[in-house]
């Protein structure tokens, strides 16, 4: 949504807002669920039957043509080839592909407009942005194509859960990181309606004891047959239930986003009374795998991109090994990213799903084991929510966020270039927003980051037990 927008859907009582949602909606209809949705979707129901070895025909043979394409429209990877003296013609293969340089997030963020494809049209050009999880948000480009491949793979994904997605779907309660009710609200609705997808938008800012109960009520008149948001979130409306000793059934409940621990899992399943199916994604759009109705382990989306696992040199480790998870995507011809580095690590599994799909496995993508805020009033703000306000921010190297106690917030921020006091306005500004006005938001610059004494990094660090 746009600035204006954003002015008018804020200035609107509650039933504008209402029809604001689905009036936006049903416009984002025409990008996500297009004609090349339809294809893919298409595409992806025959697909996942096909043998190992099929879809590694396929992602060979788009993988030559993403190359070609890059190599004769990109600049970045003009330059890059031509010094390592590289010619199209020897990427014949997804085994070839060690030859191609790795491509970092900092090499995205500097080169960005040589990324750029110079025959894709700027009408067709569209951006995002990555979570900043990392503590280094970095913006992204794509094309239709990679937008219709994302849905299509969602919409599979939903259908593995046997549910049905889009506006002829089933009614679907969402609680992920979307401003949709104003941050400051106290009471109810702390929910908006998108009537376009039979949505129900929780907000994830307002889950407190106090308000669980009306947030149940309406999920009660709504009636969803799926629950879609952060294992975090989702854990938390199910750790209610429990303390109310009562279930909510579902048909499924969706889960992404963050990693889901196995006791979210259990409390989910439990209270919900259903399977839940956890999906892993990339704003960069260039790896997707999801869990089917077996749930033995996170199915690749070999029709998607090209998912590697290797170690620090870029070299493909063994089967079961765990490594760095690299990227490829296959349908993003505006701004191929070819052997993208992810921040996350996995390892592919050996053994073979009993549904009897070719696509391969994958196991649980280890993240960061962030903490959950539990503020003075009670709410509990997932760690995703709060990677909103660093998304615009380019200029930062690293951040950090740790709770105090449960009014004070400190934020450690590494600056890079460009970096200046306003940036900080707007991260105090925002987070304080998400947070509430007695909660004091500090930023602190560093020349590093906190790290555990086993290396790893939590963006989230909280001092103040989970509340619920």
């Amino acid at each position: 949504m746009n600035r204006l927008g954003s002015v008018l859907y804020n200035l609107a009582p509650v039933w504008g807002q209402n029809l604001i949602l689905s009036g936006y909606s049903l416009l984002l209809d025409r990008e996500r669920y297009g004609e090349r949705f339809r294809g893919f979707r298409d595409l992806l129901a025959k697909t996942e039957w096909y043998s190992e070895n099929e879809l590694i025909a396929y992602q060979d043979e788009q993988l030559r043509a993403l190359i070609k394409h890059a190599y004769e429209t990109v600049p970045f990877y003009r330059r890059r080839f031509d010094e390592g003296k590289l010619k199209p013609s020897d990427i014949r293969g997804q085994h070839d592909l060690p030859k191609v340089p790795l491509l970092t997030r900092d090499e995205v963020r500097a080169h960005f407009g040589e990324l750029w494809s110079t025959i894709v049209p700027q009408r067709s050009r569209k951006t995002g942005h990555t979570s900043g999880t990392t503590g280094t948000p970095l913006t992204v480009g794509y094309d239709d194509g990679a937008i219709g491949m994302a849905y299509a793979a969602l919409d599979r994904h939903y259908r593995w859960a046997g549910c049905r997605l889009a506006r002829d779907g089933d009614r679907i309660a969402v609680v992920r990181g979307n401003v949709i009710v104003p941050l400051h609200q106290k009471k109810p609705p702390f929910w908006r309606l998108n009537r376009c997808h039979n949505q129900l938008l929780l907000s994830s800012f307002h889950l407190s004891k106090q308000n669980l109960p009306v947030y149940f009520e309406e999920l009660a008149r709504f009636k969803p047959a799926v629950l879609d948001g952060y294992p975090s979130t989702l854990y938390v409306l199910a750790k209610f239930l429990q303390s109310q000793g009562q279930t909510f059934p579902l048909r499924a409940a969706i889960t992404s986003s963050e990693t889901l621990y196995d006791f979210q899992r259990a409390l989910i399943e439990e209270r919900f009374q259903c399977r839940v199916f956890d999906y892993y994604a990339l704003a960069e759009r260039v790896v997707f795998s999801n869990e089917c109705e077996r749930h033995e382990g996170h199915h690749v989306a070999m029709e998607y991109g090209i998912a590697e696992v290797v170690d620090e040199k870029g070299w493909p480790v063994s089967i079961g090994s765990p490594g760095r998870l690299v990227g490829t995507s296959l349908h993003n011809k505006a701004m191929p990213l070819i052997r993208y580095v992810t921040n996350d690590m996995t390892s592919f599994r050996a053994s073979r799903c009993s549904c009897s799909r070719g696509l391969r496995l994958m196991d649980d993508v280890t993240t960061k084991a962030e903490d959950m805020l539990t503020l003075k009033d009670g709410r509990v703000i997932s760690p995703s929510v709060l990677t909103h306000p660093f998304k615009p921010l380019d200029c930062i190297e690293g951040s950090q966020i740790v709770q105090i106690d449960p009014q004070t917030v400190i934020v450690r921020l590494v600056p890079g270039a460009g970096y200046t006091e306003a940036h900080t306005k707007h991260l105090v500004t925002e987070l304080t927003a998400r947070l509430g006005t007695d909660v004091t938001v500090e930023v602190q610059m560093v020349d590093s980051l906190e790290r555990k004494a086993s290396g790893k990094f939590k963006w989230v660090i909280s001092h103040v037990p989970l509340g619920i």
